[in-house]
């Protein structure tokens, strides 16, 4: 899933392309990824583009909002300017007739479409090809100069939604958000060393647990939550009212560090991850643990780099995969509250499809 640095580098990618311009057009392929009417916000221009942890909020100057969270492998890629077969998109008269006609204007973006206008890429997309749309293409926007923003979505988990901007903060998507750690100049509520200390001492639950939950920490995930715990030298599995105060002092600074890295280098293109322009992250480049099962440990100890429940020497990596992986457990059993708990928590962030059964094994296999 993406997270607080991908979700980032997407806005920023798009602020620079899409505030200012009007919607023309928005056609929905798959009804169950947007929620609402399009026509409430055809005509509308983009005043702004925020964040809230792992969700973007495009402002609207008709006082609606368009929420959207990419979930596990949605993704949003931009087109500045799309050929048909025939002819280069004529939109010199498209504010006019946004203006005179939304709905025309909707027709006719779509009579265009079905001529065969297509966006091509220098390079694959995952899960989508070099040519968009795709099979995975379900929402398309089309701007008042042209341009085009799909939404492309393989595990279609992510979602769309129209929103009245004076309710944003009252939704249940937002309000129930923890505060989220501050490395963005645009962060709001922001995760302070005071809080987090707090939370950290009354948690009775794993660390790792306690980082990925979006109600107490907003914005990180299983990258991010690994990487910061290694840089901190701090136990995944430990719990959270057992550290001490510089440790959580480091771990505080290790999640700032590794979430502005993050961000740096364009976001992980883990799985379907591609920024705004189709183009990949290079933050898998620089992972010190994350996905490294098998290889040395950066820290020239000497250990190898193992994907399980426990931390051997400070330096194995414990992944937990909310959907669709495994638990792998080394021999020595289970520890089955840690399990139980583990599985609440993940029960309480998925809903629907979303949800899959934890494959637990033991002895390394899967």
């Amino acid at each position: 899933m993406p997270e607080l640095p991908e979700v980032e580098t997407i806005r920023l990618g798009l602020q620079d392309k899409i505030i200012g311009l009007r919607i023309f057009d928005i056609e929905v392929r798959v009804a169950k990824i947007f929620q609402g009417d399009p026509k409430e916000v055809i005509g509308a221009k983009i005043k702004n583009i925020s964040r809230r942890a792992k969700i973007l909020i495009f402002d609207l100057d008709n006082g609606k909002s368009l929420v959207i969270h990419l979930k596990l492998t949605g993704q949003l890629v931009y087109h500045k300017l799309l050929r048909s077969r025939t002819a280069e998109y004529p939109f010199g008269q498209v504010s006019s007739l946004l203006r005179s006609s939304p709905q025309q204007a909707a027709r006719y973006s779509r009579s265009l479409n079905k001529k065969g206008a297509s966006a091509t890429f220098g390079h694959p997309i995952p899960f989508a090809g070099t040519i968009l749309p795709a099979k995975t293409t379900h929402v398309i926007f089309t701007f008042s100069d042209g341009s085009k923003l799909f939404y492309n979505d393989v595990r279609k988990f992510g979602w769309i939604k129209i929103v009245q901007s004076s309710k944003l903060k009252v939704q249940s998507f937002l309000k129930d958000l923890g505060p989220e750690p501050p490395v963005t100049d645009s962060s709001e509520n922001n995760l302070t060393i005071e809080q987090f200390n707090n939370m950290a001492s009354k948690g009775n639950i794993p660390i790792k647990v306690l980082l990925m939950d979006q109600k107490k920490i907003a914005g990180v995930g299983n990258i991010y939550a690994n990487e910061a715990l290694f840089l901190a030298g701090i136990n995944p599995q430990r719990k959270a009212n057992t550290l001490l105060g510089r440790e959580i002092e480091k771990l505080y600074r290790s999640l700032l560090l590794v979430l502005k890295e993050g961000i740096k280098y364009g976001g992980s293109s883990e799985n379907a991850y591609v920024n705004a322009l189709g183009d990949f992250g290079k933050m898998q480049e620089h992972f010190r643990v994350y996905n490294r099962k098998g290889e040395s440990c950066p820290n020239r100890c000497g250990g190898i780099i193992k994907r399980n429940l426990n931390m051997a020497n400070g330096y194995t990596e414990k992944i937990v995969m909310s959907v669709g992986g495994s638990l792998i457990v080394p021999n020595g059993g289970i520890d089955t509250d840690f399990l139980s708990k583990l599985n609440s928590f993940v029960r309480e962030q998925l809903s629907g499809s979303a949800r899959q059964l934890f494959l637990v094994a033991g002895g390394g296999a899967t």
